[in-house]
């Protein structure tokens, strides 16, 4: 009973502290998994200005050993946060932007590369 209390005031408190977040599934639909094989996939993300967008990498058979960014947004702020990254966009966005990720990890126990080329289209 005290726990159901604790949450209720939980969401109580943060129903008034509202965040423009689109979790995974809203901003990227159905992202196509890559399979660390030096392979390139392309996302696309679809934000409004001033929005943030939270996408996980960690798939069923993957290990992720390393994320690294070799090509930034020019105009929004990408986060790499453990097995993810957030891409912040710009609250002045009017057009495109775009960024390249590359995981370095094992999948089903053999090594490899994937990029992750990531399309943003302001709404």
């Amino acid at each position: 009973m005290r726990n159901l209390i604790i949450a209720a005031l939980l969401v109580q408190i943060l129903a008034c502290y509202p965040l423009p977040v689109s979790a995974g599934g809203t901003c990227i639909l159905h992202p196509q998994p890559f399979k660390l094989r030096s392979d390139t996939i392309q996302w696309l993300i679809k934000i409004k200005p001033g929005a943030e967008c939270i996408q996980g990498l960690r798939w069923s058979t993957i290990m992720i050993d390393a994320i690294a960014v070799v090509d930034p947004p020019k105009s929004g702020r990408l986060v790499l946060q453990g097995p993810s990254f957030r891409y912040f966009s710009d609250p002045a966005a009017q057009g495109a932007d775009h960024f390249k990720i590359v995981i370095k990890g094992t999948s089903l126990h053999i090594g490899g590369t994937s990029a992750i080329e990531v399309d943003v289209a302001s709404q």
